[in-house]
């Protein structure tokens, strides 16, 4: 029968591969894909870190313009402002700038005043129950 069905000739012959070579096993599968979720978790871990470090510095730079806004108040008047509630202090101060009352973590920034040339303004960071993580520069080591 000649036509479609005629007989293929190659010059070797066709050899199919043996059952035990022919792909990957489960258990290489599951190691290539342990090695892929340790690297996402790496990632992860990383790009946390990061965000957490951003979010430390925007609070740094907040404090440093607050701070700065502070002393030109201070300048004006003689004395910082009395105040406990951080958004009143900077209704006081937004003329010597526009200011955010809010840290990076969704929580008013801290401040007192305990007399006319002595405040403290502080973040309470990620964990406002750790004192440990909190953003302030009068504590040492800041």
């Amino acid at each position: 029968m000649i036509g479609i069905f005629q007989r293929l000739e190659c010059s070797r012959p066709w050899n199919f591969p043996r059952s035990g070579n022919a792909g990957f096993t489960l258990i290489e599968l599951l190691f290539v894909m342990l090695i892929v979720v340790i690297l996402i978790g790496i990632g992860a871990a990383g790009y946390s870190l990061t965000r957490n470090s951003a979010k430390e510095s925007q609070a740094k730079a907040d404090i440093e313009l607050i701070r700065n806004a502070l002393e030109e108040y201070r300048v004006e008047y003689g004395r910082y402002p009395k105040s406990e509630n951080m958004t009143h202090i900077l209704r006081d101060l937004q003329e010597f700038g526009d200011f955010h009352a809010i840290d990076p973590w969704g929580r008013e920034y801290g401040y007192s005043c305990s007399n006319r040339f002595l405040y403290s303004i502080w973040s309470e960071g990620v964990d406002p129950e750790d004192d440990a993580d909190n953003i302030d520069p009068s504590r040492v080591g800041y």
